[in-house]
């Protein structure tokens, strides 16, 4: 057990409420290295143990305490369901790499949070039968955007939310209703971009999301010509009373990923539309949240599954320990498939951004009505004022664009990193952005940079090839669409959306198979074909 002296860990917020916990913070010792951290949650006759993201970037703390081993990546961020009544004990359980363990004792600044006891949705809007099934049944980003967050908001009571907005949306003949979490990310772009658009067209728009960082529901109200609005509000099933107040509803399902009852929203979504003959229901598939809490559709061990059996399915999630599936309530995969597939049946459209992810929704569930999964293609706006000058004949650099998480092949790049050491090849790894893994001295993360940026980093950095490491099936990435937009060399795994693109791409190649030793050789053999042919050029 490491000493106090010696251990130090700072914590920026965990709250808890009943059933739920999140926060995030930091912890280094002086000499050792840190390895894994958990969050040990002891209630009465319960316990959890919640595996923290650690890695995570911090530059404050290797600034504030240089003394600190690894203080730059000693961040970590935590969440999860839990088991029973309030937490009574919580500690912060720190494994190092050579296998010894420490145990802080959080219990004393955790924010309490009880949860309102007569809430709305038990007595008017879940049927019983409905319980009974559910019963049966990349956050680097998140922590900088919940900084930037207003933690208030004016409380919208649930009794009230006719009463208060009716009669201001009344005045619109098209309201839209959108689900999305609020995450950061690709998704939450194309929900800015898509309720700025319905705005300017003279539309309403309620926004609800899930205020990850202080566990609250809150409603964002978007009207033409006003300024934005944000109310808390206890449950989604607040707005059911708006549906027989408005002269057109239209249901816009983005990606719900962090709601507190996703199978709950998923169920009455379909009963919305089922039951309200002016509403019209989209819902997109940014990520695979309607088929598993692993909405990346990774298992247990963070290799793409494939979409294997329910079996299968059933047993992996048994054992999937990872913070993002966490992000759920624990259900058996049969209740939340069976939830999430009448919610996708009830829907006019399902709309796919690739033709990889359209067929792996029908894998999912092949009894849906295939000409409701639309195909409808990203549109990229992002033109380059100039294309970056790249030397093929110079040493190997790879570069790697964006917020670098597992899911985005953190531990792929960082393996990479370890390999070019330990057989002293000349090759160099550029994050340009930030990457959850701890400094290796054959990588180098920049920090996050604007747009306008990109073309000078990657030239001052001297990278020559690319890598988009990701080990999940993305169903776009706008980082493969600019890459390709700048005409650079892109090497990527056979999964996806990306794959899809690549495979067209004269300038990209596909890894043989999803590891750090396949990304690093094919990249390599890149490289040199590069090299050779501007060897010829010049000759």
């Amino acid at each position: 057990m490491a000493t106090s002296d010696e251990l130090r860990y700072g914590l920026d917020r965990l709250i808890a409420t009943g059933k739920r916990i999140f926060g995030w913070g930091w912890v280094a010792h002086r000499e050792r290295r840190v390895a894994d951290v958990h969050l040990r949650v002891r209630g009465n006759g319960w316990e959890r143990r919640l595996q923290a993201d650690f890695g995570l970037a911090r530059p404050d703390v290797s600034e504030a305490f240089p003394e600190l081993a690894h203080g730059g990546s000693c961040g970590f961020i935590v969440t999860g369901f839990l088991s029973g009544d309030a937490p009574r004990e919580i500690a912060l359980q720190v494994e190092f790499d050579d296998g010894t363990h420490a145990e802080l004792d959080l219990s004393h600044v955790v924010e309490r949070r009880e949860e309102r006891r007569h809430r709305w949705r038990q007595a008017a809007y879940v049927a019983r039968a409905l319980w009974r099934r559910l019963k049966r049944g990349d956050f680097v980003g998140i922590v900088r955007r919940a900084k930037a967050q207003s933690y208030g908001a004016a409380l919208l009571d649930d009794w009230n939310v006719a009463d208060e907005l009716g009669p201001a949306l009344r005045r619109f003949p098209e309201v839209w209703m959108v689900f999305d979490h609020n995450m950061g990310g690709g998704a939450n772009q194309y929900r800015r971009n898509l309720i700025d658009r319905l705005v300017e067209q003279g539309k309403a728009v309620l926004f609800v999301t899930y205020n990850l960082p202080v566990l609250e529901y809150r409603l964002h109200v978007h009207l033409p010509q006003e300024a934005e609005r944000v109310f808390r509000i206890s449950t989604f099933l607040a707005l059911e009373p708006l549906f027989a107040e408005l002269e057109s509803v239209r249901l816009f399902v983005n990606s719900p990923v962090s709601f507190e009852e996703p199978l709950v929203l998923a169920e009455w979504i379909a009963r919305m539309r089922s039951q309200h003959a002016h509403s019209r229901l989209v819902v997109t598939t940014h990520d695979f949240f309607a088929v598993c809490p692993s909405f990346v559709l990774l298992d247990a061990k963070g290799r793409h599954c494939g979409i294997p059996s329910l079996a299968d399915c059933a047993a992996c999630m048994r054992e999937h320990e990872a913070s993002y599936v966490a992000l759920s309530p624990p259900a058996e995969i049969g209740a939340w498939r069976s939830s999430w597939g009448r919610c996708l049946a009830a829907a006019d459209e399902v709309r796919c951004f690739s033709e990889a992810s359209r067929k792996l929704l029908l894998k999912a569930f092949p009894a849906l009505d295939g000409e409701r999964l639309t195909l409808v293609p990203h549109k990229i706006d992002f033109a380059p004022a100039r294309l970056p000058r790249l030397d093929p004949a110079a040493p190997l650099v790879i570069g790697v664009v964006g917020e670098i998480s597992p899911q985005k092949g953190a531990l792929v790049v960082a393996e990479m990193a370890r390999i070019i050491e330990a057989e002293r090849r000349e090759a160099r790894i550029v994050v340009v952005g930030a990457i959850d893994a701890p400094s290796l001295p054959a990588l180098k993360a920049t920090g996050p940079y604007r747009h306008a940026e990109l073309v000078d980093l990657i030239e001052s950095n001297g990278i020559n090839i690319f890598l988009f490491p990701s080990v999940w099936p993305e169903t776009f990435s706008y980082v493969v669409a600019e890459l390709m937009a700048l005409h650079v060399p892109v090497v990527a795994f056979d999964l996806g959306a990306p794959a899809e693109r690549i495979r067209q791409y004269a300038l990209g190649r596909l890894a043989p198979e999803v590891s750090a030793r396949a990304a690093l050789d094919t990249a390599t053999a890149f490289h040199e074909e590069r090299a050779k042919s501007h060897v010829a050029r010049v000759a």
